[in-house]
Formats: structure tokens, C-alpha cells, sequence
């Protein structure tokens, strides 16, 4: 039985969930009152931003250009049912010059902003030239070179001798020779007065697993006596028009024997490594023949692989050496600098930019570079850097003197244009160009490695292995 009190509680407590509902109720139905004013006002004041609009646009009806619009697009009448012949003249020459200024505008962007009208405009000269000599001319006319000389003096014009234009024969040599890859056998050839001899051959190439050696004869390709064919032509036909399997008489001491060769990818040694000793020291000595995309890495395995013989020095020969990439020979540069010292500076107007060693690999043995007045650009660049940031010795002859940086844009047609973009400084800021760098120890070659070239005949050399040796 419950109590009279229990009662009571259960009651009171059962009235007041009933009072906080009604309040409830009555707070939201406030709530919704005020959000319907709330949304009264915002159509109010939609209305009111359109009949601005409106006004705005009556006004603007109302103007010259406003009535001339009208007139021409008939777009402000929207109850009109037909138009007159007059009226659709015009928006049809309204819509062509928007669909003109819309490809303009495209064209604009897809051409980097090139000004076409203007420069074809400054080309009629060219043109009009060109329509009489190929129209009018009294004889044959190759097209194809006259456009090749225009441009080629076109460049040359800019009286830059490192500015050029390059053909497609052209490029294509430029870009096996700084690519340090092709497609071909491997070896390298020597046309005598008799015979086509095999001068070198590289390592792991077709022509070295076919058993090619140094100074075998090559007789003929193919069936094609090599002699008549030349160097040239030889060297072209096993890149480029040979198909499938090369057919190779060679002749070693005087016997003849036939190898079978196949084209493949070719990569070309740019760097010889040797270890030289003198007071019982151990030298090492790497010969860069160009500074192509290949020669940092085969750099850096010459140089792993002479360290492992624990030498006391260095000698880096750049004799010859016309240069290559940039990035090559910072590559090259930075195995030997401490990190922070500088490359070289780059100088584009007033501004320069500095280009510092980022890397952790250095050495601190002594070095000696071997130079003369083959060695340029790129060249010339390890040359300065090894003088200026490492202390290294110059040994040889002042070198070329070539103290710009040149970019390429190759045509669609293969073709190639070489063009100078900035000049490049030493470390300490001077610009070798037409002056070279002088070396440390100035040393001219000695006639008899000219008569018998071997190491001992090169003095060169020899004064380097003697000053790191010291």
C-alpha cells in the first residue's frame, strides 16, 4: 500500500514535465514568428535589389552605346517576334568579331603571348624575297637550302660565335656526342690511305662480344667494300641503315674472318683512369674527354675505383676538352669541394647568382688539373673551381677562354638552334672570357710526346704527378 506522501510526490512529479512542454511550445512557435519576419524581410530586400538592377539597367537602355547594343543584338526586347534583315547583319558581324577576339585570345595563350601579326608583319621583306628568287629565277632552286641559309644567317647574324643553327645532320651529332649514348656497334674508326682501321673499342658494346680488337681491318659491311664507302658513310650506314644483323669481314694479321653483329645502345666512355707512382707515392689520374649527361657518373666510379688503391693525389686532365653540361661538371665539382665553398657565379645583366657545393663528399688530398687551350667552358669551370675553392695546382698552358652558357631549342624539324643566355664567373668573381685561366705552374708540351705519345713523354703530366707527389 503506498503512503498518502508517496502519493503526492508521484503527482507533482508527473505536472512538471507537462509545464516545461507547454513552455517549450510556446518558445518555439516565438522562434518561428521571428524566422518568418526574418525571411519577409529577406524577399523584401531581394526585391528591392532587383528593381536597382532594373533602374539601373533602364538607364543604361537609355544611353548611346545602351540604344546602339539594342539595336544590334536586339537583346532588351524580349516580346519581339521578328527582326529585320538589318538587325541580323549585325549580330552576325557581332558574333564573328567575338568568335575572332575569342580564337585571338586563345591563340594568345597557347603561343606563350607572341605577338604572330607583328612578326609576320616584320617577315613580309623575308617573303616577298623569297616568292621572287623561287618564282622568278632562272634555273634550279633548292627550297629547302635557301630556308636553311636564311635562318642559319639569320643566327649567325647576332655576331655571337656560340649563338648558331645546327641542321639535322648537325644536331643529330651534337646530341650523341653530349648525350655520351647512341645506337650503333661500339668502336671508333681510322680511315688510312689503304684501309678502315678499328681504333677503339668500348666496353661491353657489340663490338666487343663480337671479338672486334683495336687495329683490325674492317673489308667490308654487308657486302660493301668499307674502303669505297669512307668513314663517314660507314659510320652512317651501321647507325642508320642497316636492319637487323651486321655482317663484318674484318682481317687481323692478314687473315680475314667474318663476325655478325647487331645494333644496340650504345654508351661512350668519356673518362680513362690510371694510377701513376712517384716518390713512392700513389697518384691517381682520370682523363675527362667531354662533360656529357654520362660523365659525372662515370667519373665518380673511376674515382671510387682508383681510392680503393688508397691513392695520395690527383691529377684531372682536361686538355682538349671543349666542355659539355653544365650540370656535369657541377656534379664533378661538388665530389671534391667542402660544402659552401663555391662552384661558380652565374652573371645575367647586373644580377648574379651564386651556385655553392650542397653536398657532404669532399676531399682533401692535393689536386692538380692539366690544361691548355683546348680546355673550355665546362673545362674551364673545374679548372677555376679546383684553383679558386680547393687550392688545387693549374698545370699546362692558359686554357680557352669561353666564359658564356649557352640553351638549345630543338626544331620540330630536328634542327637545332644554340643560343647564349648568361656568362659565367670563377669563384671570386672574374669572367675568363677571351683570356682563358692562367695556370699555377705554366708548361709548354714537350716536342717528343708529339713524336711517341706515352706518359713518360708528357711533361705535362709528369711536372703534375711530381708537384702532387711532393
Amino acid at each position: 500500500m503506498e503512503t498518502q506522501d508517496k502519493i503526492e510526490k508521484k503527482k507533482v512529479i508527473k505536472k512538471k514535465p507537462v509545464e516545461k512542454t507547454k513552455t517549450y511550445v510556446k518558445n518555439y512557435e516565438k522562434i518561428e514568428e521571428a524566422k518568418e519576419i526574418i525571411r519577409e524581410q529577406k524577399r523584401i530586400i531581394k526585391v528591392e535589389k532587383q528593381s536597382i538592377k532594373n533602374k539601373k539597367f533602364g538607364k543604361f537602355k537609355k544611353t548611346k552605346f545602351g540604344k546602339m547594343l539594342g539595336k544590334v543584338c536586339f537583346i532588351f526586347d524580349d516580346e519581339k517576334d521578328s527582326y529585320s534583315f538589318s538587325e541580323i547583319i549585325g549580330v552576325t558581324i557581332v558574333s564573328l568579331l567575338v568568335g575572332a577576339f575569342a580564337c585571338f585570345s586563345v591563340f594568345t595563350i597557347i603561343s606563350g603571348g607572341r605577338n604572330y601579326f607583328k612578326l609576320l608583319k616584320k617577315l613580309d621583306k623575308f617573303y616577298d624575297v623569297y616568292d621572287v628568287i623561287t618564282s622568278n629565277y632562272n634555273g634550279n632552286i633548292d627550297e629547302d637550302k635557301l630556308i636553311e641559309s636564311a635562318i642559319s644567317g639569320m643566327v649567325s647574324s647576332v655576331g655571337d660565335v656560340y649563338t648558331n643553327y645546327n641542321d639535322t645532320e648537325a644536331t643529330d651529332e651534337f646530341e650523341q656526342m653530349v648525350n655520351g649514348t647512341y645506337e650503333g656497334i661500339g668502336c671508333t674508326i681510322l680511315q688510312t690511305a689503304e684501309a678502315i682501321e678499328v681504333m677503339e673499342v668500348y666496353e661491353k658494346s657489340p663490338a666487343a662480344k663480337a671479338g672486334i680488337l683495336p687495329k683490325d681491318i674492317i673489308k667490308s659491311v654487308d657486302k660493301q667494300e668499307a674502303i669505297k664507302l669512307g668513314t663517314q658513310k660507314l659510320a652512317n650506314y651501321i647507325k642508320n641503315e642497316a636492319k637487323g644483323k651486321i655482317e663484318m669481314v674484318i682481317v687481323r694479321d692478314g687473315k680475314e674472318m667474318t663476325v655478325t653483329l647487331e645494333r644496340a645502345k650504345v654508351e661512350m666512355p668519356t673518362v680513362t683512369k690510371e694510377i701513376y707512382e712517384k716518390n713512392d707515392k700513389k697518384i691517381g689520374y682520370i682523363s675527362i674527354s667531354i662533360f656529357s649527361s654520362i660523365t659525372a657518373k662515370q667519373f665518380e666510379k673511376a674515382l671510387n675505383d682508383i681510392e680503393k688503391d688508397g691513392i695520395d693525389g690527383l691529377v684531372i686532365d682536361v686538355r682538349g676538352n671543349s666542355g659539355g653540361y653544365l650540370s656535369s661538371v657541377t656534379d664533378i665539382t661538388s665530389l671534391f669541394l667542402p660544402r659552401g665553398k663555391v662552384i661558380y657565379q652565374i652573371q645575367i645583366d647586373n644580377k648574379k647568382k651564386v651556385t655553392k657545393d650542397k653536398t657532404a663528399e669532399k676531399r682533401e688530398y692535393p689536386i692538380a688539373v692539366l690544361t691548355n687551350n683546348g680546355s673550355a667552358s665546362a673545362s674551364e669551370i673545374l679548372a677555376a673551381a679546383i684553383k679558386e675553392s680547393y687550392n688545387g695546382y693549374i698545370v699546362g698552358t692558359k686554357t680557352f677562354g669561353k666564359g658564356t652558357v649557352q640553351q638549345v631549342k630543338k626544331l620540330k624539324d630536328g634542327s637545332m638552334i644554340k643560343y647564349t643566355v648568361e656568362n659565367w664567373l670563377t669563384p671570386n668573381g672574374n669572367w675568363i672570357n677571351d683570356n682563358g685561366i692562367e695556370p699555377t705552374t705554366v708548361i709548354e708540351m714537350d716536342n717528343k710526346y708529339y713524336e711517341e705519345a706515352k706518359p713518360e713523354n708528357d711533361n705535362q703530366l709528369q711536372k703534375a704527378l711530381a708537384l702532387i707527389s711532393e
